[in-house]
């Protein structure tokens, strides 16, 4: 990230706290966000909403380091508590850069990425439902990453790829899928198995 870039209408003091690697310092700055964002509904300043929501897309929850990626998403979350009912108006600008982040490789990353989808959501609540199919499929991949994740089991007393493919008769009782000597189909212990 650019420190010489201008962010306004964010303040110096809010860009370097979202940066930070303490969760409690991108906290403050989400605060502050929130009260700068009130403060532009209050003047019914909309150009100056969406310049903060799109700042804090692009610049901060799609950035490349993952303090600034983390320091975006609270602040996008901050924004829809700041916009309340209004927050119907922008969820496809608040929602898509959370819903990137749900593919991360940083598990503790997406957790910040569910964190900020629960309070944008909390708040829009209705006012979802249009993007509901999107929202499903980015919660959907999430949890199958997770799920994955977790079944993947470490254990020596579970068998290796080539061994699930050696108990169901080598390469030919794979599910076509077979990517080579041992099978395990890209790694995955499960693509020899059949209902």
């Amino acid at each position: 990230m650019n420190p010489e870039k201008d962010f306004a209408p964010l303040t110096p003091n809010i860009v370097r706290a979202l940066n930070d690697k303490l969760y409690e310092k991108r906290k403050v700055a989400a605060l502050e966000i929130e009260k700068l964002v009130r403060e532009f509904v209050a003047q019914n300043n909309t150009v100056q909403i969406k310049h903060v929501i799109q700042t804090l897309s692009q610049e901060f929850a799609l950035s490349q380091h993952p303090h600034s990626r983390k320091g975006g998403l609270i602040g996008l979350a901050a924004c829809s508590i700041a916009l309340g009912k209004d927050s119907g108006l922008y969820l496809k600008e608040l929602i898509e850069p959370v819903l990137t982040c749900f593919n991360d490789a940083d598990s503790r990353l997406r957790y910040y990425a569910c964190e900020a989808l629960y309070n944008i959501v909390k708040v829009a609540r209705g006012a979802v439902l249009p993007h509901f199919n999107v929202l499903f499929d980015g919660l959907k991949g999430c949890f199958l990453n997770l799920l994955i994740g977790r079944l993947h089991c470490p254990h020596s007393h579970f068998p290796s790829p080539s061994q699930m493919c050696s108990l169901r008769g080598g390469p030919a009782g794979c599910s076509g899928l077979h990517q080579g000597p041992g099978c395990g189909f890209a790694g995955n212990p499960w693509c020899c198995i059949r209902p």
